[in-house]
């Protein structure tokens, strides 16, 4: 295999990625997949217009259900697009169409698990090798089992099992922190490798199998799976508050502004692909630092330990989400900005209570605003049935009735 750049075929890869696999991906290819993501998108939001002119729809005598059903059916709708709150609490909790259509490439990614007959999927893996060992052993890497790939920190000479939880997202997140951060990946290798091989065994665990936990995690924290998935933290709230993900999501979306206003940006890469490509990798760093801080306070520490890691790691990112701003959208394009928009990470203290205490008063905040919102559509729903749109219209300005 030659080595170039995967990222124009899996839509990711700044220029300075480096050990990358030449894919080949026809154009063909490429125009089937954009058709099948907007084909997702419109089918989605279609739905939801759908839902939302069954429910603007006049009632009758012979309307289904009675009044009382109708009016908590308005009220367990989630907050959505078509939201009748007013602007400035749907914002806050519920993603706009263009929020939805920025994030769809990444919920079909996370949907997507690891085909081993899938050539491009066997590419990407021989991408991360490359990444992470040398352009020449990927090479001469055989296809099957081989012992480095344990040297890697995966639980078996075939990383093609570990991938089963997390699917291809969670190896192609392993792909951007290695292109990303080399020297950074490597330390970390280093440190997590067991004092008989290769490694220092200062913080020693499984290093990929960690990844794909915490891929599993930010895909649990953002609401991105479409069907139940086994929690790395038992703790952890799936997914984390709405305002959280709102803040994230406004990343993605001056990210993609950026993009596309200023000239010579290579947006090869979609913008929610990059960012959590980011956040992603800020986690690893974050949870690799409280591993090894566990192993000086425990001198003792076993991988039976870990658990504490991944659950203090989770912790710091409830309040760090809880707490980010979108950057300006001139800066959010340059790779160094947006790297140190997830850097405070790292300071967050999971074991103050100061911490603890900020991510309770996020979720209760979050809550009243959704509670808000569903109580301006339980008001809607109440006026429709009584013929009092007229009224709400002209009293409660800023709502969409």
């Amino acid at each position: 295999l030659e080595y170039a750049s995967l990222r124009a075929a899996l839509g990711g890869g700044r220029s300075r990625m480096v050990h990358a696999v030449e894919l080949g991906r026809p154009d063909e290819d490429r125009e089937d997949e954009e058709e099948e993501r907007e084909g997702l998108l419109q089918g989605r939001l279609g739905k939801e217009e759908e839902e939302e002119e069954a429910r603007r729809a006049p009632r009758g005598a012979g309307g289904a259900g009675s009044v009382w059903a109708r009016l908590w059916q308005a009220w367990s709708r989630p907050p959505g697009p078509n939201s009748v709150a007013p602007e400035c609490l749907r914002g806050c909790v519920a993603y706009s169409r263009r929020e939805e259509e920025l994030y769809m490439p990444l919920r079909r990614m996370a949907n997507i698990p690891y085909d081993a007959q899938e050539p491009i999927h066997e590419r990407t893996l021989r991408q991360l090798f490359a990444a992470a060992r040398s352009p020449q052993e990927a090479r001469e890497l055989p296809a099957g089992k081989d012992p480095r790939w344990k040297e890697l920190g995966f639980q078996s000479e075939d990383p093609r099992t570990d991938f089963r939880g997390g699917g291809l997202l969670s190896l192609q997140n392993l792909v951007f922190l290695a292109e990303a951060y080399p020297e950074r990946t490597a330390r970390m290798l280093r440190e997590a490798a067991p004092p008989t091989s290769s490694g220092s065994g200062v913080a020693e665990y499984l290093f990929a199998a960690a990844c794909i936990n915490i891929s599993a995690m930010l895909v649990l924290l953002l609401g991105l799976n479409s069907v139940p998935m086994m929690s790395p933290v038992r703790s952890m709230p799936c997914p984390v508050h709405a305002v959280a993900r709102m803040n994230v999501a406004r990343v993605v979306a001056a990210l993609a502004a950026s993009q596309r206003d200023l000239e010579g940006i290579d947006a090869s890469m979609p913008p929610a692909r990059e960012v959590l490509g980011e956040l992603f990798s800020s986690a690893i760093f974050k949870l690799h630092d409280e591993w090894r801080a566990i192993c000086v306070r425990k001198p003792n520490a076993t991988l039976l330990d870990f658990g504490d890691a991944l659950s203090a790691t989770a912790i710091a990112l409830e309040r760090f989400l809880g707490s980010l701003r979108a950057p300006a959208s001139r800066d959010a394009a340059d790779a160094t900005a947006l790297s140190l928009l997830f850097e405070p990470l790292q300071k967050v203290d999971p074991l103050h209570w100061q911490t603890r205490f900020l991510n309770q008063l996020a979720r209760c905040r979050s809550g009243a605003l959704e509670l808000a919102c569903r109580a301006c559509a339980m008001l809607a729903q109440l006026a429709d049935e009584f013929g009092l749109l007229w009224f709400l219209r002209k009293r409660v300005g800023g709502m969409e009735l």
